[in-house]
Parts: structure tokens; C-alpha cells; sequence
């Protein structure tokens, strides 16, 4: 039976059966007493929740800080902020040199970045996927810094290592990947690729939480692993980001970033932001964080009975993940051939939304054809891999409110839609 999923009456619902996607949430028993702790004791910010869902993020993902954040954007953009101070700071700092993986680094204010908040031609440029959410590029752009973008690997739409070491100039100060819908992008390749050019690498893990290598959670490995908490992920605090990394330096200047770069002592030591999470989020996540792996479990399963499905029709492609890894299933995106499936992507998507069948085209357009970003891509190199994806990446329906049941209904719908556009 396919679960109601809208209340009646909601304008939102209207010719909506089946929406794109609904937050997994933990039942309300699960929050409720820390919620009413918060509410009596006032404790809405700065409080004992996010110390704990900070610890307990950190063991789970093997790595030493897990700075919670208002969302992955913020948590991105202080990254990149705290990448250059960390760097001028550690070499100014006896003994620490020595134990901070970002200390051979050079500082990014070299490449013009403006320490003082002033803004100047940016210099420095950081490699990233063209096939991406927006807010990667934005929190480098934030930075002052330039996107350089590249293609991805039209098999696992993450982002090919062979690209990003064509890419590499000397004007290069980063590199940034996507764990993108879900699919733990290559790691090993990327840091190997870091470590040869002593660049950071910093992971968009935005779609990671309920994905694993092996056995373990992505999260480790990098320069830093930025995740997002939005209603949807699988790891929800309503909004919020978290901050995984091994650097001591850099975790310290995070967390000075999301205070406005105040230390206690009421001087800035630099430009921040309000980047906290509040106290009820943490709430929520640390509930959530019970259930992950059980809403990770039942995506797979989900996504495998899409697979199945789906593999019966000609011109359907699927995401290809790596042996030894697990996606979270963010979302479960496929690709349309038209020639061979017989309707191009657009025609399926509006064929679908005739049914009342919720679908998002990711990521169309790509970053390099934004408004906002455009005048950064090089149009002497195209990237037509990229171009290609989102022409034809359709992700469905994936969340708390798919069953089987909807499965088989958006499968039937899509394997009918010739005869519905």
C-alpha cells in the first residue's frame, strides 16, 4: 500500500502523490526529553548537546574533531578560511609544525586572498567537480578564492582524479570532491594526488553520513569532510553541518570561525560568522544518530529494488559504485539515454509529474553554466561529460515515505511513460 504523505488541504500537496523526498526521523519519544531538558534549563546555544553530538560524530568517523556548524555551507567556508590561517599559524608555532597535516601548507592569503576582509581579484584557485551542488563553489567564491572546474566520471558522477591532476597549476591552493549522491568518491587517488602537489584536499560530504568503505563510515581521510544535516540527508538536525578533520590547527580556527572569530575575549582575531548549531539541532541529530545505520540499511535495500526494476528497460543507467563501498543513497539518480530509452529526460521527468510522481534533475545546469559562477569556467575548456550528466541524471523518490509499494509504482509509471507524456 503507498503510504498517505501529505496532510489534507496542504496547498503544498496539490498534485503531489508521491514527493521527491521526506526526512527518516526518529520518533518523538527519542527527543522529547532532551528537548523539554533544553526548554527548562534555557540552554538554547553553546550548550551540552552539540559537545555531545560532536563526540560521538568524532568516534563513529574514526577522526579526531567533529566541529558542529549551522549548515555544510558555513562549515565549507570556514574550511577554507581556516586552511589559510591554520598554515600561517602553524609555522609560527614551535612543536606544532610537526603534527598538523596542513603546516606544509602554504597559506592561501599568498595566492590574494585579503586577510583583512577586503576583497581583491581572487588568485588562488580551487579545483572542484562542475557536477555538484551550488554551495560547494559558493563557499569557495565566499573565500575570495577561484573554482576551477572539471568533469566528473560519468560511471560513479564523482570527480575523476586523472581531471584534477590535469588541472593542477601553480596557481592551484586546493582541491575539493563530492561524495556525490551518496557514492564515497576515490579517496586514496585524490589524498595520493594532495600529497605529491602539498595541496589540501577537502571533501563536500554533504550526502556521506550512512556511506562506508569498507566497513567504515566515510569521514576520515582528507583534509577536512564537511557533512550536512538537512531534512534530505539521513543524519538530519533539521539544518546543520559538521566539520571532520584530523588537524588540531584547523578544528581551532573552525570553531573561532563560528563564534565571529572571537576567542572569549571579545576581539576578533578574524572575520567570522554565527556558524553555531543550536542546542535543539544537536538534539535532534543525536537521536538520529541512533537510527542511521537502520535508515542506511533500508535505502540500500530501497535502491536495489529500483535497480532491479529498472534494468529490465533499455537506455537506463545507474550509478556505479566501487567494490568494497556502500552509498548512502542520498538519492538514487539514474540517467536516461534517449535514443535508447525512447523520451529524453525532461519528457520522463514531466510524464512522471503528470502521475502526481515528485523528481529532481540534478544538477542541471551545472555550476560552470550558473550566473553566479559562469565567468569562472574557461569556455575553451568544456566539459562535456558533465554536460552530458545533466542532460540525463533524474534522481526518485527516496526518503522516510518510500516502501515497496512506491517503488513499484514509479518503476510501472516510468516503465509506461511513452504512453503518458
Amino acid at each position: 500500500m503507498i503510504p498517505e504523505v501529505h496532510v489534507a488541504g496542504d496547498p503544498a500537496a496539490q498534485g503531489i502523490r508521491v514527493p521527491f523526498v521526506r526526512p527518516a526521523l526518529p520518533p518523538v519519544e527519542a527527543v522529547r526529553p532532551a528537548i523539554d531538558e533544553i526548554v527548562r534549563t534555557g540552554r538554547l546555544t553553546k550548550g551540552p548537546y552539540v559537545e555531545r553530538f560532536e563526540k560521538a560524530v568524532a568516534e563513529r568517523l574514526g577522526v579526531r574533531h567533529a566541529v558542529a556548524v549551522s549548515s555544510c555551507t558555513v562549515g565549507l567556508m570556514l574550511v577554507y578560511r581556516g586552511l589559510d590561517l591554520a598554515a600561517g599559524s602553524c609555522r609560527s608555532r614551535r612543536g606544532i609544525a610537526e603534527a598538523c597535516p596542513v603546516a606544509a601548507m602554504e597559506p592561501l592569503s599568498r595566492f590574494g586572498v585579503a586577510r583583512s576582509g577586503s576583497r581583491s581579484e581572487p588568485l588562488g584557485e580551487v579545483i572542484i567537480p562542475s557536477f555538484t551542488f551550488l554551495a560547494a563553489p559558493a563557499a569557495i567564491a565566499w573565500n575570495n578564492l577561484r573554482p576551477v572546474f572539471i568533469e566528473v566520471d560519468p560511471r560513479t558522477t564523482n570527480v575523476s582524479p586523472q581531471a584534477v591532476k590535469a588541472a593542477i597549476s601553480p596557481r592551484t591552493v586546493a582541491i575539493a570532491a563530492c561524495h556525490n549522491f551518496g557514492n564515497p568518491c576515490d579517496i586514496p587517488a585524490l589524498e595520493a594526488i594532495a600529497v605529491e602537489h602539498g595541496l589540501p584536499l577537502v571533501i563536500d560530504a554533504a550526502h556521506g553520513f550512512g556511506a562506508s568503505v569498507h566497513g567504515r563510515p566515510v569521514g576520515a581521510g582528507g583534509t577536512a569532510q564537511v557533512f550536512s544535516l538537512s531534512p534530505t540527508k539521513l543524519l538530519v538536525a533539521g539544518e546543520g553541518g559538521i566539520v571532520a578533520t584530523d588537524c588540531d590547527c584547523l578544528a581551532h580556527f573552525v570553531r573561532l570561525g563560528r563564534e565571529y572569530g572571537n576567542d572569549g575575549s571579545y576581539d576578533a582575531l578574524f572575520p567570522g560568522v554565527n556558524g553555531r548549531m543550536p542546542e535543539m539541532s544537536a538534539a535532534l541529530a543525536l537521536a538520529s544518530l541512533e537510527i542511521l545505520d537502520q535508515v542506511s540499511a533500508r535505502r540500500n535495500e530501497l535502491a536495489g529494488l529500483y535497480r532491479e526494476e529498472l534494468s529490465q528497460l533499455p537506455g537506463i543507467g545507474f550509478v556505479e559504485i566501487a567494490a568494497g563501498a556502500r552509498s548512502s543513497h542520498k538519492d538514487f539518480s539514474i540517467t536516461i539515454d534517449p535514443t535508447r530509452f525512447g523520451m529524453s529526460r525532461d519528457a520522463l521527468r514531466r510524464a512522471l509529474a503528470a502521475r502526481g510522481i515528485e523528481t529532481r534533475a540534478y544538477y542541471d545546469p551545472p555550476c560552470h553554466r550558473q550566473t553566479a559562477f559562469e565567468h569562472f569556467h574557461d569556455r575553451m575548456r568544456p566539459l562535456p561529460q558533465t554536460e552530458m550528466l545533466a542532460s540525463r541524471s533524474l534522481a526518485l523518490p527516496m526518503g522516510g515515505h518510500v516502501n515497496e509499494a512506491v517503488v513499484a509504482d514509479v518503476c510501472e509509471t516510468i516503465a509506461n511513460a511513452k504512453h503518458l507524456d
